[in-house]
């Protein structure tokens, strides 16, 4: 079970472990705590915090603030489709380093096609290969600047968390992650 905490040290929610509540407007300021569902709480109760624990939950946090704000991102795809990017991004890089690959036969009977992943999609969706392949490298190389944008962004909030000394402070370090322009 989770727990919200309010700056005053009582408890002022309770939550089932699966609910994601970072980020509710309601709860800004507040600490969110897991807590063994069998233990008993009180809405109203006082609840001693120990610093290590609030960092502790305010670093997982920002890791769910981080997933939030990625995941309708990825969403786009599908889970299946997201698997097959890293060969997409291998065979892309070795088609634009070696652009014959392109020249290659259609039919692989007796050898091994370097580009299967690419060649199967680009039959279906009738894309050149050059330009899929090119494209599929502008996709990664964006996709990883987002991510690496909201990744320093927690690593950052990690770091400024870790140097609290006091739970006032912990609770004062923002977690308001934003998308690259």
């Amino acid at each position: 079970m989770k727990i919200v905490i309010a700056t005053d040290g009582l408890v002022r929610a309770t939550h089932g472990d699966a609910q994601y509540i970072s980020g509710v407007p309601g709860y800004a300021g507040c600490l969110a705590l897991t807590v063994p569902d069998s233990m008993p709480v009180e809405i109203g109760q006082a609840w001693s915090v120990s610093l290590t624990d609030a960092v502790t939950a305010r670093v997982a946090e920002a890791a769910a603030a981080c997933d939030a704000i990625l995941a309708p991102l990825a969403a786009r795809f599908g889970v299946y489709e997201r698997d097959t990017w890293p060969a997409q991004l291998a065979e892309a890089r070795a088609l634009l380093a070696d652009p014959t690959l392109a020249d290659l036969p259609a039919d692989t009977t007796g050898w091994v096609d370097p580009i299967p992943t690419i060649r199967t999609i680009t039959a279906v969706t009738g894309e050149e290969l050059g330009g899929f392949a090119a494209a599929v490298v502008k996709n990664n190389d964006d996709w990883l600047r987002v991510t690496a944008h909201v990744a320093g962004q927690r690593q950052a909030a990690v770091a400024r968390l870790k140097a609290c000394a006091t739970l006032g402070a912990v609770l004062g370090v923002s977690l308001d992650f934003t998308l690259p322009s």
